[in-house]
């Protein structure tokens, strides 16, 4: 569960919500795959990452492909023409890089094409998130154009999921705010810094469990917040 994830940064601010539920998805999800699967990452980074998963600490034959040489990619190349034959990855990872691009269907078709029959595609992108260029940042899509796009993609048993609802946009909207302010050196007092440090790192943590209640879930106002969306798909 996300609240059982521990903080991969020395600054309780600097990891966010967001980040925490990707965090999630990704160390489930790569738990999942067969050892020795050959994966796709696409957009994937191998300096400075900025969470808790690494998909190379799995033992799995990892590709990761960029178009950034800044990032250190085994292969430069856009993710909606990369350089692979058809059918020769077992799964393909995208992670928070669909919103990077101009053509997110591009994307997919090229993910599709490059996965063997019955590879997995696992995918996460913001939607209640801020806006963040690498070096460009194009949209925030629903659940409904991710299942859309997964399916004319020729993808089947497409899962669209929120990652939190309500309290988890909340929580990264007032880390984010703390952040800002910390970066300016506010507030002064160490004792207050630290205090709010603390509260941010409570409230990330239980923002989770709050959007997992029957009552949350159940409601069309909480469940019409997310801060983004886990994707899964096979194909045919």
């Amino acid at each position: 569960m996300v609240s059982a994830l521990k903080d991969p940064s020395d600054d309780p601010l600097d990891y966010s919500v967001r980040r925490r539920h990707v965090d999630e998805f990704f160390l489930g999800a790569a738990a999942g795959l067969a050892p020795g699967s050959r994966v796709l990452d696409l957009g994937g980074n191998k300096v400075r990452k900025r969470g808790a998963f690494d998909i190379g600490a799995f033992d799995l034959r990892v590709v990761s492909c960029n178009l950034s040489t800044a990032k250190r990619p085994d292969v430069r190349a856009d993710a909606a023409a990369v350089p692979f034959q058809d059918a020769c990855f077992d799964a393909v990872l995208c992670s928070e890089l669909l919103e990077h691009v101009p053509s997110p269907p591009a994307v997919l078709r090229e993910a599709h094409r490059v996965l063997r029959k019955g590879g997995l595609l696992l995918a996460c992108a913001p939607f209640l998130f801020r806006i963040h260029a690498d070096p460009s940042d194009y949209g925030r899509y629903t659940d409904s154009y991710w299942r859309e796009s997964l399916a004319r993609a020729g993808f089947r048993d497409v899962s669209v999921e929120p990652q939190g609802l309500y309290f988890s946009v909340l929580a990264e909207m007032l880390r984010s705010l703390a952040y800002e302010y910390s970066k300016r050196g506010k507030p002064a007092s160490g004792i207050l810094r630290g205090l709010v440090h603390g509260l941010v790192a409570w409230g990330r943590g239980r923002a989770a469990s709050w959007d997992r209640k029957p009552g949350v879930r159940s409601s069309e106002f909480y469940r019409s917040f997310t801060t983004g969306f886990a994707m899964r798909a096979v194909k045919a």
